[in-house]
């Protein structure tokens, strides 16, 4: 009589790691990088969550110093370098307030007026940012 339990000498044997099938050890895989996903991806929206809408009236400040630079008699190429000077320190102005964690609207572009309005903040740093420069050329 033969023993119908015992394994035929061409059955290939189930490969294992550790004792778990590989299809286990890819289910575990999959459950965990899904976890890690989840906290990374909570952590950003709630990164999100604590940033500051403000608002800034850039228009206004690059129409003020536009007026001022009409009237000041500075030549053409002069006046070439202050404006590019001007865009440099407002860009980098609006990017320090990035940094401290707020989200710059342009106001124009804000309906709803209930954010806080930095333009004059804004305004005294690009003015500081100037000045430093001025002071760094001469």
């Amino acid at each position: 009589m033969e023993n119908i339990s015992a394994a035929s000498p061409t059955e290939v044997p189930t490969r294992r790691f550790g004792g778990y099938s590989a299809t286990t050890l890819a289910a575990f895989a999959t459950v965990l990088a899904t976890g890690l996903w989840t906290g990374w991806a909570t952590d950003k929206l709630l990164d999100l969550q604590k940033r500051e809408v403000v608002t800034v009236e850039l228009s206004t400040i690059m129409d003020d110093f536009v007026e001022a630079e009409a009237r000041s008699g500075r030549s053409p190429e002069d006046m070439k370098r202050r404006v590019e000077q001007y865009l440099t320190a407002i860009q980098a102005s609006v990017e320090a307030l990035g940094r401290e964690g707020r989200t710059v609207l342009v106001a124009e572009a804000v309906v709803a007026g209930s954010t806080p309005d930095l333009t004059d903040a804004v305004r005294a740093d690009v003015g500081k940012r100037m000045e430093s420069r001025a002071d760094g050329k001469r």
